[in-house]
């Protein structure tokens, strides 16, 4: 069976900063690496929102990146026998 660890959290803010050449909105992602593990999802949209201000470009979204890393179980762990 599978086992995640939490290795890091990333607070992403997206804003639209223009447009292309051909009308489509222009994206900008903001990442503020280091986040507390034990940030609330409110806590984080509060930030959030009062860093897109900060930034002055139209909001886009708001998003919470997390990454795990995925290992087997120990107690599942089955190495392979070889015969004698």
């Amino acid at each position: 069976m599978a086992q995640t660890t939490p290795v890091s959290r990333i607070l992403q803010i997206q804003t639209q900063n223009g447009t292309t050449a051909s009308g489509q909105p222009k994206m900008r992602n903001t990442n503020y690496a280091n986040v507390a593990m034990n940030a609330s999802d409110d806590d984080l949209l509060a930030v959030g929102q009062a860093l897109a201000a900060l930034i002055g470009e139209p909001l886009v979204q708001i998003a919470r990146v997390d990454q795990v890393v995925i290992t087997q179980d120990a107690s599942t762990n089955t190495a392979p026998t070889t015969g004698a």
